[in-house]
């Protein structure tokens, strides 16, 4: 009894997340700093500026379209924040529907996308230039100013600190999107085991614990899960970059460890093509924030 009593307060989910962020190995071995991962994003810009207009944007961006209107949320005139809106996947197709989109962006190349598009649509959205971080909500009035408050897929809303300054800037709605469960594909695991020793682990910003925080809060969102499968044939030189890509966020590409990843994307290759697969499932919720259900017994 005693468990479950731990089990049904907020705070224990909070620590819990906290707990497993701090702990997780993709936590534990980033060793590069807040400006480099930016540099990161503007260098993939590009890539993600195509998928907007492609048919996995499209198709995600109908999916929250969707959540919007059958929840009554989608209505023109309402403030809307984008946190981590990236090219505008969701900014530019929620201005267009005639809301006021406030998106918030570290990456220069990406809101450079953004900015050119809505400018180019004559498009309600303010584009500004920061991680959610550094944002303080009362010197920007933001405190319970939104109508919706949005974060999708974002390393910006990754952790309780983060989480509940999201919360705090709605007065109305939140949708919320993350991964639910594993995430990587096979030369991601194997990789990353053989450098380090150890498995890479699933992500440390699983839907489950916002969730549950929300759930023992007395909330009850709605919660949808959308699995999705990825497969591609790219050349060689294409996935060894790649891969270097994302292994430098943890460790230096010495000439030992580019050949070591070229090795493996080669013996798994065959026309000097490698082929890849990837599934995982995002877990999408939305829930309005003065609808609290069960208030959670104080303490």
């Amino acid at each position: 009894m005693r468990l479950m009593g731990e089990l049904a307060r907020p705070e224990f989910w909070l620590n819990l997340w906290e707990e497993t962020r701090r702990e997780s190995p993709l936590s534990r071995r980033r060793k590069r700093s807040e400006e480099e991962l930016i540099a990161f994003w503007d260098q993939r810009a590009p890539s993600f500026a195509r998928h907007v207009t492609g048919e996995k944007g499209r198709k995600r961006q109908q999916e929250i379209l969707d959540i919007l209107r059958q929840e009554g949320a989608l209505r023109p005139g309402m403030r809307v924040l984008d946190i981590g809106a990236g090219p505008g996947t969701f900014a530019l197709v929620l201005a267009r529907e005639g809301m006021e989109v406030t998106a918030l962006e570290p990456s220069r190349e990406m809101l450079k996308f953004l900015e050119e598009q809505a400018r180019r649509e004559n498009l309600p959205v303010t584009c500004i230039r920061s991680t959610w971080q550094e944002v303080d909500l009362d010197r920007e009035g933001w405190r319970g100013h939104f109508d919706l408050v949005l974060a999708s897929m974002t390393p910006g809303v990754n952790d309780p600190t983060t989480f509940l300054k999201f919360i705090e800037a709605s007065r109305e709605c939140c949708l919320y999107c993350a991964f639910a469960g594993p995430r990587w594909d096979r030369a991601h695991e194997e990789l990353w085991r053989h450098f380090f020793k150890e498995d890479i682990g699933g992500s440390p910003s699983d839907i489950i614990f916002p969730f549950l925080y929300l759930y023992t809060s007395g909330y009850r969102p709605t919660l949808r899960f959308s699995t999705e499968v990825q497969r591609g044939a790219v050349p060689v030189e294409q996935a060894v970059e790649e891969l270097e890509r994302f292994f430098w966020q943890y460790m230096d590409i010495t000439p030992e460890v580019r050949e070591t990843i070229e090795r493996y994307v080669r013996e798994r290759s065959s026309e000097g093509a490698y082929r890849w697969e990837r599934c995982f499932c995002r877990g999408i919720m939305f829930w309005r924030v003065k609808e609290v259900y069960f208030p959670p017994p104080k303490h």
